[in-house]
């Protein structure tokens, strides 16, 4: 820990490749650095979620060479916050403080401000596809004070405006982003497209890589370019960065050494991202539907049938017209004439009760060389037969076996064990997200026979 941190300081104040030539106009980008969910340059359509909070701060520094003055270094700070106004809306603010000192001559300022306004879906999470938009607009209101050293402007003056299409697509561990941009109105360069993407290897994981391409206007014409590697440390909420940037263009430095900290407290606001959906009541049904469900049998020291369960009645509650009754937490396969004496004895009209038939987490079956490289992915195998009882009509009984699969893949483990539990690799609530997975793959089958023979049941 303390090697990496001695890396991202050193990387966030030298340079070892000076830059041949003084950089005149390089000055903050329209779009600013991504202040939630994304890289360095390249944005993220994912949102923060309603009342998420994002905290960054973000140093890039080069050398630079000032004629008849001597070597020295520029360096500008991006610290920004985010906050999620919504599911699907986050607005954000970036202030980059701005450094350059050489042959002891020193310039030290801010910058300008950009605000910028993100809307990401879809709002279920987590998902494999996110697509967003957002709008960006620079303010002059940078230091605009005497300049002992005059390497680069602290301000363009005007007021710039950006916008980008953004898509995320997620598989795995692996997360790929595309950008696609236009830069409307600009002061010291002409209005044109931005376009950018990024790769990043080991998502959810403590270590991963990241890879991105960005191109926007050039203050000199044509365009900006720019290829970063960089890597992150994730620490529950604490996120630690370096990265290299390579200048694809003249305007641009050969080699700027990138370095931040990343940041998100739960300061009162819930984080929960999640749809709220509002479920109507069928025409045909008139009456309320009072329905136990009672916990599955089988593997009760693992809690599997609690869970089932209670999957279950969250489904049904969110019907008006349906009532959970509580009949107890024991968890007993009734046949159908104990279920027919249950539901007299608890007033009730249908019940739904079962067994736990397989309860299993193991290997994933991906490719793995042994010592080197470990590809550790974790399964959840669930089986049950489920038996819906409605005292209503006769006594009728559905009867249904079921089976359902969950997964989660770590992305790549350098130097595995060859005989190492790959389930050891996720934490209590991983875990619990994997069965519940599983879980709702399972019942899908469930809901779907009980929407085609029950008139109660709307699905």
């Amino acid at each position: 820990m303390r090697k990496f941190l001695f890396i991202v300081i050193l990387m966030g104040i030298w340079n070892p490749q000076p830059s041949a030539q003084v950089v005149s106009d390089r000055v903050s980008p329209p779009v600013a650095l991504p202040m939630g969910e994304g890289l360095y340059r390249v944005g993220s359509a994912e949102p923060l979620g309603k009342g998420g909070i994002y905290l960054r701060y973000a140093s890039e520094a080069y050398q630079i060479s000032v004629r008849k003055v001597g070597e020295g270094t520029s360096l500008t700070g991006h610290m920004g916050l985010t906050y999620g106004l919504g599911n699907s809306a986050d607005i954000g603010i970036t202030v980059p403080v701005m450094f350059d000192v050489a042959g002891g001559l020193a310039k030290y300022g801010s910058g300008d401000i950009t605000t910028t306004l993100k809307f990401g879906f879809p709002n279920q999470y987590p998902s494999p596809y996110y697509f967003g938009f957002d709008l960006s607009v620079l303010h002059p209101y940078g230091y605009k004070g005497r300049t002992a050293l005059n390497v680069r402007p602290y301000s363009r003056e005007g007021r710039e405006i950006a916008s980008r299409v953004m898509l995320d697509i997620n598989r795995d561990a692996i997360g790929f982003r595309v950008n696609v941009g236009y830069l409307f109105s600009a002061v010291t360069r002409d209005p044109g497209v931005m376009y950018g993407g990024a790769v990043e290897v080991g998502r959810g994981q403590v270590f991963t890589m990241t890879g991105e391409y960005w191109s926007e206007p050039s203050s000199i014409g044509g365009q900006t370019k720019r290829a970063i590697l960089g890597a992150r440390m994730n620490l529950w909420r604490l996120k630690l960065e370096a990265g290299v940037e390579k200048g694809l263009s003249d305007d641009l430095p050969d080699v700027t050494a990138m370095a931040g900290i990343r940041l998100q407290p739960k300061l009162g606001g819930d984080r929960k991202r999640a749809n709220a959906s509002i479920v109507r009541v069928p025409k045909d049904v008139e009456t309320t539907i009072r329905v136990a469900v009672i916990n599955l049998a089988g593997f009760e020291h693992e809690r599997a049938g609690e869970f089932v369960a209670q999957e279950i009645k969250s489904k049904l509650g969110r019907y008006a017209h349906i009532r959970l009754v509580d009949v107890g937490t024991d968890a007993r396969f009734l046949d159908p004439d104990a279920a027919m004496r249950l539901a007299q004895d608890a007033n009730v009209d249908v019940v739904i009760t079962g067994r736990v038939l397989r309860h299993e987490m193991a290997r994933g079956s991906k490719p793995n060389l042994p010592l080197v490289v470990g590809l550790p992915q974790t399964r959840a195998h669930m089986a049950a037969d489920i038996r819906v009882i409605d005292r209503r009509d006769s006594g009728k009984v559905l009867s249904f076996s079921l089976e359902g699969l969950g997964q989660r893949s770590r992305g790549v483990r350098m130097f595995p064990t060859s005989g190492d539990d790959r389930t050891s690799y996720l934490s209590v609530l991983d875990k619990q997200r994997v069965w519940t997975e599983a879980i709702v793959h399972m019942l899908g089958d469930l809901f779907e026979g009980m929407q085609d023979n029950f008139d109660w049941f709307p699905g």
